[in-house]
């Protein structure tokens, strides 16, 4: 009975150690799962950086529209026209002073 014992022990332990290394691999929280959140991880790390990039854009596309040293008054104009639909992407405007 003893050796009946022992076997049910071993085949038991090794259920264990079997289901416990399928969940290292496979579990919530397994190998396969860290090497999935690095992935997204680096995803989400370039879609940070192509933000700060649109971000640094919109800053220097708005300071050009404030008012002081840095107003470009060219650049008003020509995001009106846009704005108003009052010219063709292509048209050169040139600006006479009288």
């Amino acid at each position: 009975m003893a050796k009946h014992g022992a076997t049910a022990l071993s085949i038991g332990l090794g259920a264990a150690i079997l289901y416990l290394g399928a969940q290292a691999m496979t579990g919530r929280q397994g190998l396969v799962a860290y090497v999935d959140l690095q992935a997204q991880e680096r995803t989400l790390e370039h879609r940070v950086a192509d933000l700060d990039q649109q971000q640094i854009a919109l800053q220097a596309r708005v300071q050009r529209l404030q008012p002081g040293r840095d107003f470009d008054e060219d650049y008003l104009g020509e995001r009106a026209r846009i704005s108003l639909a009052a010219g063709d992407p292509d048209e050169v405007v040139f600006r006479l002073d009288r």
